[in-house]
C-alpha cells in the first residue's frame, strides 16, 4: 500500500514523486538547519484526490496528526519546480496561516490553481504541508546577484515574505561581497549569523541560492533554497575564480580603463611591452617630464585572470600622491595624506598648465612617422623605435583628453554634445589639410601583440549631415561662437589625431610581431604563435624556450572564456537611486496598463506595462508585452526572477504620479540602470517605430 503523505524519513525513497522544494528542504534539515516540520504530499495521489473530498479529508487529517502545528501552509512542490534552469517562482498558488479546519480549503485551494496551471496532468505536481511560522521579519536572499556578479544580495521586511515575494511592499535591502568586514547588518542578523548560514548553503549546494527565509522570537528558518536560475554554471566559475585571486584583508579598487582598451587580455610579450611604457624611464614618464609632472612608476597595471585592469589606488598615486580611491565605501577619490600635498600640487599646478593649441606640429610628427617605411630587421632596434613612437603616441592621447575635457565643460548647458559635433565635423575643420597615407600590410588593431585581425581603418573622414550641429551654429551668437569655434575644432582634430596614434601603435607592432615570428621560424618553433609568450628580457637575451612560453600559453588560455566586471572593489558600492532595473535589457513600447492589456486593444503595438506591483500573476501578459514599469517591487519579486528568465526587460520605483509621463506615451526602459525616457514616435500602419529623438526625463 502506498502512502498518502510522504513524511521526512520517507523522502529519499520517494524523490522521483516529489518537487525539488520538497527535496531542497530535505537536504537543509539533513545539513543541520532550522526548516519547519513538513510533509510532502506525493504525485501519483493527485488524480484521484483532484476528485475525492473524502482523500483531502483524510490527507489533511494525517498531516495534522503528524505535524499537530496551530497554523499550517501548503506550498506547491511541482516536480517541474525549482530546477537548475527553471524555477516557476510564484506561478503556483501558496495558502498561509490556516488553521487546522481550513487545511483542507487550503489544500483544494492550491489543487485546483495547479490543476488550471498544468492543464490537468497532475502527475507533474506535490504539495507540502508545512507548520506556518508567524514571522518576525521574513526575507529572501539571492546568495549571488541574478546578473552573475559575486555580491550577496539580501531583501527582507517586518512582515510576512509572501509581501516580499510578490511585489506588495518595498523592502530592505543590503547587497554586499562576502568578504566584507564593515557591513552593517540589523542585530538580529548577527544574533543567527544569518550571513554565515546563507554561504553555507551555497558551499553546499555548491551553486547560488534564492533562498526564503524569517525569524520568530530570534530564532532563524529556513523555508526555502533553490538555484539561482539566471547564472550559469560558467558565471558561478568565474565568481569563485576572482574571489581567489583576491585579498581577503586588503582594499582594492581595479578597473578596465582606456588603458585596458589597448591591449585587454595582454599575452606575456604585451604584458612586457605595457611595463616599459610606464616604467620610470618610460615615453609616459617623458612626456609628463616635458610638461613639468613629476610621475611615479607605482605598478598600477594589474591582470586578473588575462584581462588587464588598473589598480586605481597605485594609479591616482603616481600623480597624487596626496590622494586615495580607499578612503571611503563610495570608492571617489579624496584627501588622504598631508605629507604628500606638496608633489601634489605641483603636479595639479602643471598639469593645469598644459596647452593644447600644438594640434599642427603633433599631425605633422604623426603624418611622417606613419607615411615612414619601416626596414628594421633587428628586434633591439624595432623595440626602442616603438619606445621612441610611443611618447608621440601618448602625447597625443593626454593632450586629447584636455582638449575634449575642455569642450565638455562648454558644452555643458548646450543641447548639443560632443558626439553631435563629431558627427558633422565638416563644419568646423576642412579635412583636406590634414592628408596621411597609410601604410600597407599592417595587421591587427591593438597593441597586443598576438593580434591579427585585418587593420581597420577610414582614411578619409566622412561627415554625416542631420543639420543638427549646424542648425545650432547657425542661432549661436558671434560672441558664443568666438569662444567655442578655437574649442570645438581642438577637439575634433585631437580625436582624429587619437586614430592616427592608433595607427602609428599598428604599424610598430606589425614590424615587431614580424621579426618575432621570423625569430621563431629561426629557433624551428612546434607554433611560431608561441613565441607571444616569451617576455622581452628572454627575448633580448636570446633565452627564448618554447616549452616556457607554452605553459604560459596554457595558463592563459585556462581563462579565455571569462569576461569579468568593469571594476572589481572590496566592498559593494550601493547607488543611491529610488528608480533601479530588475531585469536587465533595453525595451520600447507604448505605456499601458493592465486593463488596456484586458481589452484587447493591443493590435501589433509594442507595450510596456506599467503596473504597481510585480505581482507573478502578470507572467500573463508576457507574450503581449516588451517591458514592465512598476511602482513597487525588488529585483528578488517572483515576478523579476521569472522576467529575466524570458529577458523583459524590468524596471521598479517608477510613478506615474510623480512624473510627466501618462499613459499611452511612447517609452524606452533600461532594466540594467533603471532608466526610463520617453521616445519620440512615427505611426506606420498598426505599428509605433523610433523616430530617433529621446528625452531623458
Amino acid at each position: 500500500m502506498t502512502n498518502n503523505i510522504i513524511q521526512l524519513q520517507e523522502i529519499d525513497q520517494n524523490k522521483q514523486f516529489l518537487g525539488n522544494k520538497t527535496l531542497n528542504l530535505k537536504k537543509l534539515v539533513d545539513w543541520g538547519f532550522n526548516v519547519p516540520k513538513f510533509v510532502g504530499i506525493p504525485s501519483y495521489v493527485f488524480s484521484e484526490l483532484s476528485s475525492s473530498d473524502i482523500l483531502k479529508k483524510e490527507i489533511a487529517k494525517e498531516a495534522i496528526s503528524i505535524l499537530q502545528c496551530k497554523k499550517y501552509t501548503v506550498r506547491s512542490s511541482a516536480l517541474i519546480e525549482d530546477s537548475k534552469n527553471k524555477s516557476f517562482a510564484g506561478q503556483f498558488k501558496t495558502k498561509l496561516n490556516l488553521s487546522s479546519d481550513e487545511l483542507i480549503g487550503g489544500i483544494d485551494e492550491v489543487l485546483k490553481q495547479a490543476n488550471d496551471y498544468l492543464h490537468g496532468e497532475l502527475d507533474k505536481f506535490s504539495i507540502i504541508v508545512q507548520e506556518y511560522i508567524v514571522p518576525d521579519i521574513s526575507g529572501v536572499t539571492f546568495t549571488r546577484n541574478p546578473n552573475g556578479s559575486r555580491e550577496m544580495m539580501i531583501e527582507y521586511g517586518f512582515c510576512e515574505g509572501e509581501k516580499i515575494v510578490s511585489g506588495e511592499i518595498k523592502p530592505e535591502k543590503i547587497n554586499f561581497y562576502r568578504n566584507e568586514k564593515d557591513v552593517k547588518l540589523p542585530k538580529q542578523f548577527l544574533m543567527n549569523q544569518i550571513v554565515e548560514k546563507f554561504k553555507d548553503i551555497e558551499n553546499k549546494t555548491k551553486f547560488p541560492q534564492d533562498i526564503e527565509w524569517c525569524i520568530k522570537d530570534n530564532q532563524f528558518y529556513l523555508l526555502q533554497t533553490r538555484p539561482i536560475t539566471t547564472i550559469t554554471s560558467q558565471q558561478y566559475e568565474q565568481v569563485n575564480f576572482l574571489e581567489k585571486q583576491l585579498s581577503d584583508s586588503e582594499k582594492y579598487f581595479f578597473e578596465k580603463t582606456e588603458v585596458s582598451e589597448i591591449a585587454p587580455r595582454p599575452t606575456e610579450f604585451t604584458r612586457c611591452l605595457l611595463k616599459r611604457v610606464y616604467s620610470h624611464d618610460g615615453p609616459v614618464n617623458e612626456v609628463y617630464s616635458k610638461y613639468g609632472v613629476n610621475f611615479k612608476d607605482t605598478e598600477f597595471l594589474h591582470i586578473i585572470g588575462n584581462e588587464l585592469f588598473v589598480d586605481k589606488e597605485r594609479e591616482i598615486q603616481s600623480l597624487l600622491p596626496a590622494f586615495s580611491y580607499l578612503q571611503n565605501r563610495t570608492f571617489f577619490p579624496k584627501f588622504s595624506s598631508y605629507s604628500k600635498i606638496i608633489p601634489t600640487i605641483k603636479n595639479l599646478f602643471f598639469l593645469n598648465k598644459i596647452q593644447t593649441n600644438g594640434y599642427e606640429q603633433i599631425f605633422f610628427n604623426l603624418k611622417i612617422k606613419i607615411e615612414t617605411s619601416n626596414q628594421e630587421y633587428d628586434f633591439q632596434v624595432a623595440l626602442r623605435n616603438f619606445l621612441t613612437d610611443y611618447k608621440l603616441i601618448f602625447e597625443t592621447n593626454l593632450l586629447s583628453g584636455l582638449a575634449i575635457k575642455k569642450l565638455n565643460y562648454l558644452l555643458k548647458k548646450e543641447p548639443i554634445k560632443l558626439p553631435d559635433i563629431f558627427n558633422e565635423s565638416s563644419l568646423f575643420v576642412d579635412w583636406g589639410h590634414y592628408p596621411v597615407v597609410l601604410m600597407q600590410n599592417l595587421k591587427g588593431n591593438s597593441l597586443e601583440i598576438s593580434d591579427e585581425s585585418n587593420f581597420s581603418a577610414t582614411e578619409k573622414i566622412v561627415s554625416q549631415t542631420s543639420d543638427k550641429v549646424s542648425q545650432w551654429w547657425g542661432k549661436m551668437s558671434a560672441f558664443k561662437k568666438k569662444i567655442l569655434q578655437d574649442k570645438i575644432k581642438e577637439a575634433i582634430i585631437y580625436n582624429r589625431l587619437r586614430e592616427l596614434g592608433r595607427w602609428l601603435t599598428i604599424k610598430n607592432i606589425t614590424a615587431i610581431r614580424t621579426l618575432l615570428l621570423n625569430y621563431a621560424k629561426a629557433q624551428e618553433f612546434n607554433d611560431v604563435q608561441n613565441i607571444y609568450f616569451a617576455n622581452i628580457d628572454e627575448i633580448l637575451g636570446s633565452l627564448i624556450d618554447e616549452i616556457v612560453c607554452k605553459k604560459r600559453k596554457n595558463i592563459y588560455t585556462q581563462h579565455n572564456e571569462y569576461c569579468l566586471p568593469n571594476s572589481i572593489t572590496s566592498s559593494f558600492i550601493q547607488k543611491r537611486v529610488d528608480i533601479s532595473g530588475v531585469s536587465a535589457g533595453v525595451a520600447t513600447g507604448v505605456l499601458q496598463n493592465r486593463s488596456y492589456l484586458d481589452s484587447g486593444k493591443t493590435e501589433n503595438k509594442k507595450i510596456i506595462l506599467y503596473t504597481e506591483i510585480l505581482s507573478p500573476a502578470l507572467t500573463k501578459y508576457f507574450d503581449k508585452i516588451s517591458g514592465i514599469v512598476s511602482e513597487n517591487g525588488g529585483l528578488l519579486s517572483h515576478l523579476a526572477i521569472v522576467a529575466r528568465e524570458k529577458n523583459i526587460p524590468v524596471i521598479v520605483g517608477y510613478s506615474l504620479s510623480k512624473s510627466v509621463l501618462k499613459l499611452g506615451d511612447f517609452v524606452q526602459i533600461d532594466g540594467s540602470i533603471g532608466k526610463i525616457e520617453k521616445v519620440q514616435t512615427v505611426v506606420l500602419g498598426s505599428g509605433n517605430f523610433d523616430k530617433g529623438g529621446q528625452t531623458t526625463l
